[in-house]
């Protein structure tokens, strides 16, 4: 069955409604107070799926729900029941079940479509309180000026659709395919839908219509678009696109294969007129970056399908156009020259033997590992590498990008010798650990280098860097003394930390010389871990404002999103932290030692529980536990255990939760890994063990040594006062998490401050630490997890006692505005309004905004 969505394209009523819960609770207390809902929305967002789900709630909830274009005046007569036949039967006139009028509902898909009578009858009805209206049209249409009037009495408001996020994706694609979808799937197909509804579903259907969208271990997987699209894919991108004179297909085929454009650009330029009419009709968007004014399509799967379809010669004189264009100006941006390779090499082009080399580091940089693969192909069968044996090392790189790692490993052991290149070494050894995982191999070759003659290698530095690594992943840091080269600072930096010497560790980092650009990633990465862990939120923070030069790479997009979303779960900006990490979990780059894809999922998995996506951070849990079971390094298994425990316990599990924790800070302990164990019996500790927890704190540091500091100290000092049931000891605790920024831990510490000051009889003391406790919970994205709210308090009281956060997001809700808008004038995401106005909802036990004003009117005294 297919309805239509507006009048182009049809939409099978079987597509799941999900993630739209905040819109229909909106619309419904909206029509509750007798207002009208206009929704309005880009093409393709799901306004039509929207509005039939709002109709389908009303009507099974008694409303007399009938088609504007059926509508007759007055309304009832057009209605069942209550003709004259059906009244001469018994049916109640304009009566619900329980007595009240019924309301009367007159709806319409595309409002801007109906004629003018329609539109007048509408308006007449509206105004006498006959009918309330719910419609939906596109944003880029104007209102006809009686439903403008409409709006200015308050009888009709609009309600803006945006696409989906991420976290509403995963949840469709979830509800649609009935069961778990990869996280590089639901990444793979926002970033092709960009949260479109429309293009979502047609593509997903499109991936399970020719079996490219599978399950695979019990979740579904999709490898991407490849190939021709098909016709109706080809349908789609066109109705998006809408029609198109020359000049502005000339740019649609230009920004589908360069992917942006900058507006100053000589070819954009001269393509003002259309630019700008694409731009109207949302065809195209803009983005700034600076003072950079860059044109993208709105939609990457219409750029996808318009760059596979265009002929040949066309998309080879618009790829050889834009190329001149960014060489005219000089290719005097960040990634130009790597733009201006690609176009021309997709056209057959090969550069000069100078230029050659500085191209495929940057398709390299910018992980396009086959190209790079063939750039390399084609030096070596000049003879470069008899002139510069690097060569060999940029195609390994590239092969190992593609998960040839036997290939790689073959031609690096062919290329070692007495002229081995540097960094030959540590790519081996990386390449063996990591992608064949066969550790032991990896240290007999270091071991075999160290003992060999001194010409083998590039020197006795990157020896000592590479045996430095591997006791690093091996989880004995605390074997690692100095490092070998500046490269290797980063790991004795990393090593330091782990041992609990983070001053040590900022010391190694300071001492770095800047060399090269993945270097100072990992010290800037680093740097900004240790310092969230030591000096709080502001400093790491400060570390992230200052830019690491034009780079921007997918391995420096990947590090700084984890980096960020460290910080902002710290802070307990959950949905932010979120969808960094969505990104951050689907790099595709090799395997590394810094940030393993398993331990990205798993911290994806703790971030979706915090934020209550339960079931989602189950199946991300499952997907990092399968990276980590073929990884062989405690250091990164420990850590996706930890990730483990906690979604375990935010799942309810809290036995199993401290149970994993506290074997976690025992093999860490035992290893050395002072930092990791301490995180682990802090949370065993908040899990309900801190008994145990606190009976395994490692002994404090002999006289001389660094104390420990920062956030290592304040998980000591928590662990402790849990263990005494200290009501002081965890008001301290609680400032001292705020202090560094730590919101979520600084809230639960007092919540268990005001326990602990409740059963020791201090009634004053608990009311200041549970009013504290309150107003930082306020702040953050999430409450308090289940095991610091008080039981007595959770069935009694705390259920209508809401935050001052809570409070004035509930305020904004019942004065009519939107989510957006409450986002807007509040300063948050939207996601965030919407899990505050859904803990709101429980605390007063109401299930939607009519239910929620009437018990604010009701019982105002009981919100704060």
């Amino acid at each position: 069955m297919a309805v239509e969505l507006g009048a182009d394209w049809p939409v099978t009523t079987d597509w799941p409604f999900a993630a739209r819960e905040a819109e229909l609770a909106e619309i419904e207390r909206s029509v509750d107070t007798g207002v009208g809902v206009l929704l309005v929305g880009d093409a393709g967002v799901g306004k039509s799926a929207l509005l039939r789900a709002a109709l389908a709630r009303a009507e099974r909830g008694g409303a007399q729900v009938v088609r504007l274009e059926e509508l007759t005046e007055p309304p009832l007569a057009a209605l069942p029941g209550h003709s004259r036949e059906a009244r001469r039967a018994g049916h109640p006139r304009g009566r619900c079940r329980s007595g009240a009028k019924r309301r009367v509902i007159a709806w319409a898909d595309d409002l801007h479509l109906l004629d003018g009578a329609r539109l007048e009858l509408a308006h007449r009805l509206v105004n006498a309180g006959q009918v309330v209206l719910l419609a939906a049209t596109p944003s880029h249409r104007p209102l006809p000026d009686l439903i403008r009037q409409l709006s200015l009495k308050k009888l009709i408001r609009r309600l803006t659709v945006g696409t989906l996020d991420r976290s509403g994706t995963a949840r469709v694609l979830a509800a649609w395919l009935g069961g778990p979808v990869a996280a590089d799937t639901v990444e793979e197909l926002w970033t092709l839908t960009h949260g479109s509804a429309l293009v979502l579903r047609e593509l997903t259907e499109h991936a399970l219509a020719e079996g490219s969208l599978r399950q695979v271990q019990d979740s579904w997987r999709w490898p991407g678009l490849s190939g021709a699209p098909d016709s109706r894919l080809v349908d789609l991108a066109e109705l998006l696109l809408g029609e198109l004179d020359q000049d502005e297909r000339e740019l649609v085929g230009m920004l589908a294969l360069a992917g942006h454009l900058e507006a100053g650009l000589p070819v954009v330029a001269g393509l003002g007129e259309a630019a700008e009419a694409l731009n109207r009709r949302g065809v195209v968007v803009t983005e700034r970056s600076g003072f950079r004014l860059s044109l993208r399509l709105a939609y990457p799967f219409c750029a996808a399908v318009v760059a596979a379809s265009l002929p040949e010669l066309t998309a080879r004189r618009l790829r050889q156009r834009i190329a001149d264009a960014l060489e005219d100006t000089g290719a005097r941006r960040a990634g130009d020259a790597v733009r201006i390779a690609r176009l021309r090499l997709a056209t057959g082009w090969i550069p000069e033997p100078s230029r050659l080399r500085a191209t495929t580091l940057g398709v390299l940089h910018d992980q396009d590992y086959p190209l790079a693969e063939r750039l390399c192909r084609a030096a070596l069968a000049a003879g470069a590498a008899a002139a510069d044996p690097r060569w060999e090392l940029l195609l390994a790189e590239a092969v190992i990008g593609q998960a040839r790692h036997a290939e790689a490993e073959a031609r690096l052991a062919r290329t070692a010798g007495t002229a081995a290149p540097a960094g030959l070494l540590r790519l081996r050894v990386l390449n063996l650990a990591f992608g064949l995982r066969r550790p032991a191999e990896a240290e007999a070759l270091v071991a075999e280098a160290e003992s060999g003659p001194a010409g083998s290698v590039a020197g006795a530095g990157e020896v000592a860097d590479a045996r430095s690594l591997l006791r690093l992943l091996a989880g004995r840091p605390d074997g690692i003394r100095e490092a070998g080269s500046p490269a290797g600072l980063a790991v004795l930096a990393l090593a330091r930390h782990e041992l609990g010497d983070d001053e040590g560790a900022l010391e190694a980092l300071r001492d770095a010389h800047e060399d090269d650009s993945e270097a100072r990633l990992e010290r800037l990465v680093l740097a900004g871990r240790i310092a969230l862990h030591t000096r709080g939120e502001a400093e790491a923070t400060a570390l992230l404002d200052c830019p690491d030069g034009d780079d921007d790479g997918p391995r420096h997009r990947m590090h700084v999103a984890l980096l960020e979303a460290r910080i902002h779960r710290g802070a307990g900006r959950t949905a932010r932290a979120v969808d960094l990490l969505r990104q951050a979990a689907v790099y595709r780059g090799p395997d590394e030692w810094l940030a393993t894809r398993a331990e990205r999922l798993a911290q994806l998995a703790g971030a979706l529980a915090e934020s209550g996506e339960s079931a989602e951070a189950a199946a991300v849990l499952d997907e990092a536990r399968a990276a980590v079971e073929s990884l062989p390094y405690p250091v990164a298994a420990d850590e996706v255990a930890l990730e483990h425990a906690l979604v375990l316990a935010q799942l309810g599990d809290r036995t199993a939760a401290a149970r994993q924790a506290l074997k976690v800070a025992e093999r860490a302990g035992a290893a050395g890994r002072r930092t990791q164990a301490l995180a682990a019996l802090h949370l065993a500790a908040r899990a309900g063990a801190a008994a145990k927890a606190a009976a395994l704190l490692p002994p404090d540091p002999p006289a001389g040594s660094a104390a420990p500091a920062g956030l290592s100290a304040a998980r000591a000092a928590h662990v402790r006062a849990l263990a005494d049931g200290d009501g002081d000891a965890l008001d301290a605790t609680a400032a001292c998490f705020e202090r560094l920024g730590l919101l979520p831990l600084a809230a639960e510490a007092a919540a268990m401050a005001a326990r602990a000051h409740q059963a020791a009889g201090g009634h004053r003391k608990s009311r200041a630490s549970r009013v504290r406790s309150s107003e930082l919970v306020s702040r953050c994205d999430h409450g308090l997890p289940d095991w610091a709210v008080d039981e007595g308090r959770r069935e009694v009281g705390a259920q209508t006692e809401l935050t001052s956060r809570e409070r004035e997001v509930v305020t904004l809700a019942v004065s009519h505005l939107s989510n957006q808008e409450i986002a807007a004038q509040l300063v948050l995401s939207v996601r965030t309004v919407e899990n505050h106005l859904y803990r709101a909802y429980a605390k007063l036990g109401v299930a939607t905004r009519g239910e929620l004003a009437h018990r604010l009117v009701k019982r105002p005294g009981r919100t704060h």
